[in-house]
């Protein structure tokens, strides 16, 4: 008789512990919980953008494509989805997005390399003879940086900003960057180059496409349609600056 209600009471004590779980606002034990809940509210999100990379297809909302290159309400889109690419189709007709690799590239350098090499070749001849210069920590002119002898001269009202000027001017030590970090387009034997979209753009009138470099990242925007040049390119450029805000932007791309 002892042991049944030892039982019993065994029975009870898990049915009002399996309640308790179910209804308390206490977060679950760890393993429990949701994973993408968990990333959420850590933060790891905004450890890397290789998550902006899962939901290509949220780069292409339907309304903004139809308006953006006037295709007409009456147009029934759909979307078709692959690995690093999206596209919205109707009919023979299409508008892609198309990431260049699974992952953002390691560096702006090699996303420039890459780039480069698939768009605007003639951009990479020093670079494919193995003698390219690589940046250094100091860059091309390492004044002010403490690599040589530090002047004993003392610093004049424009050099010292805690005095409380403002120089219009150069202040002497500092130096600009030069060469820029990433050089700009040139035209090339079947694309224009571009300038107000990432870091470097070249369309190609040819395949309708506009191929983009924005930090270490490499993607196209391709326009499979008839219609105006002109029209397409433009709304090729519009989805690329779409696609860099969302590319950058921290938040989920799943919301």
């Amino acid at each position: 008789m002892k042991r049944h209600n030892l039982l019993l009471l065994g029975l009870l004590m898990a049915a009002c512990s399996t309640e308790n779980s179910q209804t308390s606002d206490v977060p679950a034990a760890p393993g429990w919980g949701d994973d993408y809940v968990a990333r959420r509210v850590s933060g790891v999100y905004l450890l890397s953008t290789d998550y902006h990379y899962q939901y290509v297809c949220n780069y292409l909302p339907e309304a903004f494509v139809k308006n953006l290159f006037k295709l007409g309400n009456d147009v029934e889109l759909e979307k078709h989805s692959r690995l690093n690419s999206c596209e919205l189709r109707w009919g023979s007709n299409a508008i892609g997005f198309y990431l260049e690799s699974e992952k953002p590239f390691e560096s702006v350098y090699q996303s420039e390399y890459y780039f480069n090499k698939r768009f605007e070749p003639q951009a990479n001849p020093i670079a494919d003879q193995g003698t390219k210069p690589r940046p250094t920590i100091y860059g091309p002119a390492p004044q002010g940086t403490a690599t040589g002898p530090i002047s004993s001269t003392a610093a004049s009202p424009a050099q010292d900003s805690a005095r409380g000027f403002d120089p219009s001017g150069p202040i002497e030590g500092i130096t600009e960057p030069k060469p820029a970090l990433v050089a700009p387009a040139r035209n090339t034997a079947t694309g224009r180059a571009v300038t107000g979209v990432g870091d470097k753009a070249i369309w190609e009138p040819g395949k309708k496409a506009l191929h983009v470099l924005y930090n270490n990242h490499v993607f196209s925007v391709v326009a499979r349609m008839s219609g105006d040049t002109t029209r397409l390119k433009q709304g090729s450029i519009g989805l690329a600056r779409r696609v860099i805000d969302m590319i950058s932007d921290d938040r989920d791309p799943r919301d």
